[in-house]
């Protein structure tokens, strides 16, 4: 089922989609070499991994498989970063949040500001029952995320995510409909 892509934005972020605009931003961004460490963004990231990016979030949101927003600057539109909802289906059980936030706009709000925008969204218009964000256990940055966007945390789950590098140990949390009061 085809979703339609909503308006979501504060005064720190607005969320959009992902377009050719931002290929050279995101190619940029994906350099880093903390976004393919602690994400499944691919190592080493080329500008055609950023323009089938581009491509596929539409395709996405079409088949309601993921949405995917652009996290940019609400003043002058630049990118800062990724956020989405992944793993939907048809009986929307649960969804996975990811997101990654470029290298020079960490440290101000925006990846806690893009969950927030989106996990409420996906709560309440699509009635996700259980929204789901896991984090390397080294990853500290991105679990005080996901604890400043109000997710509750569960617990290790050791080998679980499959990575490039191997099976990885990662901190689940998440936020139910009930956590958002």
């Amino acid at each position: 089922m085809a979703l339609d892509v909503p308006t979501l934005e504060d005064d720190v972020v607005a969320l959009r989609l992902p377009g050719a605009r931002d290929v050279d931003a995101i190619t940029d961004a994906c350099q880093d070499p903390d976004i393919p460490r602690f994400t499944r963004v691919p190592s080493p990231y080329t500008r055609a991994d950023a323009e089938a990016f581009v491509r596929r979030v539409p395709e996405e949101w079409d088949a309601g498989t993921a949405a995917v927003f652009a996290i940019a600057d609400p003043v002058d539109d630049l990118l800062l970063g990724s956020v989405g909802l992944l793993r939907l289906d048809d009986d929307r059980t649960a969804a996975e949040i990811g997101y990654w936030v470029a290298k020079a706009a960490r440290r101000r709000g925006v990846a806690t500001r893009a969950v927030r925008l989106v996990s409420a969204w996906g709560l309440g218009d699509l009635g996700i029952r259980r929204v789901e964000l896991m984090t390397r256990v080294e990853n500290v940055g991105s679990q005080r995320v996901a604890e400043a966007a109000g997710f509750v945390r569960e617990g290790v789950l050791r080998s679980y995510l499959v990575h490039r590098t191997g099976l990885l140990d990662v901190v689940m949390f998440s936020l139910l409909p009930g956590d958002l009061a």
